[in-house]
């Protein structure tokens, strides 16, 4: 991604945002592109790679905890609604009315919460391998939540979220960063079966420093990257993510959505991972709240952006393509 095609602006709430904005032509929407855990905006390279090209307006910010961006230890500061509120301060200084939102693990949950709260900013939603996340009205117990899953699925899903949630995970891990980065991206998705999902297994990985090796999928100059990215930024401000759901910061927020919010209107896509070990667990949600959405299964593990770039990147732009915007967007 172009370098030279980075900003930097201070959102409402006084946080940095560090952001990669290439103007639409003529004629053309804006994608927004939220990443996740635990990189930065270069998740989407390959897709801005394609898009932009195309003529697409494509912004691309770094979360708050990575990149660029400002990195609060303060778990309060990563409450979801306030990310979303973020983001909208983005759009609003780039004189954006409205976007295409696409999300891909936590930014799969922060696009849901500008979907309930600033849906008029936006035509269209895609959620790849995380789903839709509505509202949440009770609080986790993250141990009922574990072993609900396990009698369910017969996998334990989030027990990495333990791990994540210790007060010296960053440091582990940074000392480690080779053996963190080859699990977080496995050889193969059913690494995460075994090493990932399940209590304590994801701990011991690391402690072992054990390093397989980067996937087929990833180019070397790609992980280069993604760990000097990662390297600068740290990990513990970005783990505030997982300390704020464990801890349910997120639960008086979510009360004060209104239900009918809940359900999305505007078009939709959800792009299903297959073989991802920990994105299956919400797919549920599509069905039950985005009862219009286009589905589309990949036979790939969570990264469907690296993973299956041709496939997805073909999928979207059918999709968007369907939307009738092109031409037309200065009227919707």
């Amino acid at each position: 991604m172009d370098a030279t095609l980075y900003k930097d602006t201070k959102v409402s709430r006084g946080l940095n945002y560090h952001y990669f904005y290439s103007p639409a032509t003529s004629g053309y929407p804006t994608l927004l592109l939220i990443h996740g855990f635990p990189s930065s905006s270069f998740d989407w390279h390959r897709q801005v790679e394609y898009f932009r090209p195309k003529g697409y307006g494509l912004l691309v910010p770094d979360l708050i905890g990575s990149g660029g961006t400002s990195k609060p230890e303060d778990p309060d500061a990563f409450r979801i609604v306030r990310i979303a509120r973020d983001i909208v301060d983005l759009l609003d200084a780039e004189g954006l009315d409205k976007v295409i939102g696409i999300g891909h693990d936590w930014g799969s949950t922060v696009l849901s919460r500008l979907a309930n709260l600033y849906d008029e900013r936006f035509y269209a939603y895609a959620w790849n391998a995380i789903a839709y996340q509505p509202p949440r009205l009770q609080p986790i117990d993250i141990d009922t939540l574990i072993e609900h899953l396990s009698a369910k699925t017969g996998n334990e899903h989030f027990g990495y979220w333990k791990f994540f949630n210790l007060s010296d995970t960053h440091v582990l891990c940074e000392r480690n960063i080779d053996s963190f980065l080859q699990l977080v991206f496995p050889t193969y998705p059913e690494v995460w079966l075994e090493w990932f999902a399940p209590v304590n297994k994801f701990q011991q990985w690391v402690e072992e420093n054990r390093t397989p090796g980067i996937p087929e999928w990833l180019t070397q100059q790609e992980y280069d990257v993604l760990k000097k990215a990662l390297a600068d930024a740290g990990l513990q401000s970005m783990l505030n993510f997982y300390r704020v759901a464990v801890n349910n910061l997120n639960l008086p927020d979510d009360k004060q959505i209104p239900e009918e919010a809940w359900t999305i209107r505007k078009p939709a896509l959800w792009v299903a991972a297959l073989r991802d070990a920990t994105g299956s667990a919400w797919a549920d949600n599509i069905e039950k709240y985005v009862p219009g959405a286009k589905t589309v299964e990949l036979d790939v593990g969570h990264w469907v952006q690296f993973e299956s770039t041709e496939r997805l990147n073909a999928e979207w732009e059918a999709w968007i393509e369907g939307l009738g915007l092109g031409g037309a967007t200065a009227a919707l």
